[in-house]
């Protein structure tokens, strides 16, 4: 009788998948009922405006359950701050390197305004560096606290930076050719 109803939920997740074009996840947002945890992400099964959501944990189909719609939100996976919270495996690799790539791009257009296009076009007030070895000595330093640090939460930024760095080699690089 479970493996039916595992086979059935499956048909209708994968209907609802289908229709909407991408795996969906819901933050509780209020206590509403017993199941489910205020703060934590579900992925969304289903959803119909009489009984809103039909959560499930990511990973897990064995278990699903019904939560109004006033008392969640949907989140977009790796935009989610709950805690302990990971990226489920069964998200579309296209849209999550979009994210992330789209998280490093932001950044550094946030730089780029606050100092200038500094990183293509140096100042040469004290180094005489050109844009790609400039970069070079930058990415240096950003490794070499990885590699004293480890990679971990007070790390993760240097990850981030790292990233950027090696974008702005690539456009440094094509701008010497």
């Amino acid at each position: 009788m479970v493996a039916v109803l595992a086979g059935s939920l499956r048909r209708r997740e994968e209907l609802f998948q289908k229709n909407s074009n991408m795996i969906q996840y819901a933050r509780i947002t209020k206590y509403c009922g017993p199941r489910g945890e205020v703060g934590s992400v579900y992925k969304v099964v289903e959803k119909n405006p009489t009984d809103g959501y039909r959560l499930v944990v990511p990973g897990n189909t064995q278990y699903t359950f019904w939560h109004p719609e006033d008392c969640v939100e949907e989140v977009e996976p790796g935009a989610c701050n709950t805690p302990n919270w990971t990226v489920p495996e069964s998200v579309d690799f296209a849209w999550h390197l979009d994210k992330v790539t789209e998280s490093v791009t932001d950044l550094l257009k946030e730089k780029n305004k606050a100092y200038g296009n500094s990183a293509l076009n140096p100042a040469h007030i004290f180094s005489k560096l050109d844009a790609v070895e400039s970069l070079l000595v930058r990415m240096d330093d950003k490794i070499m606290r990885i590699k004293n640090k480890g990679i971990n939460d007070e790390t993760e930024d240097t990850v981030t930076d790292l990233i950027g760095y090696l974008l702005l080699l690539k456009m440094a690089m094509e701008r010497k050719k």
